[in-house]
C-alpha cells in the first residue's frame, strides 16, 4: 500500500482497514461489538426497520387529521373560502394524541430481545460461564443490552426530528390566528 493510500485511510488517529467486498470502509460502525459474539443479528435489524416503519406509516395519518382541522376553520361562502371569525383550531398535541402507542410493538420487541440476548449464551453457545468469568463483569451485560438500547435511542432520536417536522407544517398549514 502506498503512503498517500494509507493516509487517506488514516482517521480520528487510528487505521481504518479498507474492506475487499465492495470497497467499503470497516470499522466505522461495526454491529458485531453491540451484540453477543457470534449473534446474528440482521434478522433482529430488519425486524426492527420493520417495526418502525410500520409505526412511522401509521403516524402518516396525522397529515389526514391536520386537513380536517385546517378545514373546520374555513366556511364556504359565495364559492370562497373564508375563515371563520371565531375559529380556534385543535392543538397539536390533539392531532398527534395516540401516536406513541404505535411504536409500542417495537419496544416490546427490543425488551424481548433483550431477555432472548441472556438466553442466547446458555442455549446456542453455552458459554454463560466462561462469559461471567472474563476479568471485566459487565461484558455480558453489555452484550445484551447495548444493541437493543442503541435501537431504542436510534428510533427515539428519529421520532423527535419527526414529530418536529409535523409541528413544522402544522404551523405552516394552520393560520397564526387560530392557532391554540
Amino acid at each position: 500500500m502506498r503512503d498517500a493510500d494509507r493516509r487517506k485511510l488514516y482517521s480520528r488517529g487510528r487505521f481504518i482497514k479498507k474492506a475487499r467486498a465492495a470497497g467499503k470502509l470497516t470499522d466505522l460502525w461495526n454491529p458485531e461489538k453491540l451484540f453477543p459474539p457470534g449473534y446474528e443479528y440482521e434478522w433482529e435489524r430488519n425486524s426492527v426497520v420493520l417495526l418502525f416503519g410500520i409505526g412511522v406509516g401509521l403516524s402518516l395519518q396525522f397529515f389526514g387529521r391536520l386537513y380536517q382541522a385546517a378545514e373546520v376553520l374555513y366556511e364556504y361562502t359565495d364559492r370562497r373560502r373564508v375563515l371563520r371569525e371565531d375559529a380556534i383550531a385543535a392543538s397539536f398535541g390533539h392531532l398527534v394524541t395516540g401516536h406513541w402507542g404505535l411504536y409500542v410493538p417495537l419496544v416490546l420487541f427490543l425488551t424481548a430481545m433483550m431477555i432472548y440476548h441472556y438466553s442466547y449464551y446458555y442455549r446456542v453457545t453455552r458459554s454463560i460461564y466462561l462469559m461471567r468469568r472474563l476479568p471485566r463483569r459487565g461484558v455480558v451485560f453489555k452484550s445484551c443490552v447495548l444493541g437493543p438500547l442503541t435501537g431504542l435511542g436510534m428510533a427515539a432520536v428519529v421520532l423527535a426530528l419527526l414529530y418536529l417536522l409535523y409541528y413544522g407544517i402544522y404551523v405552516l398549514v394552520i393560520p397564526g390566528e387560530c392557532l391554540p
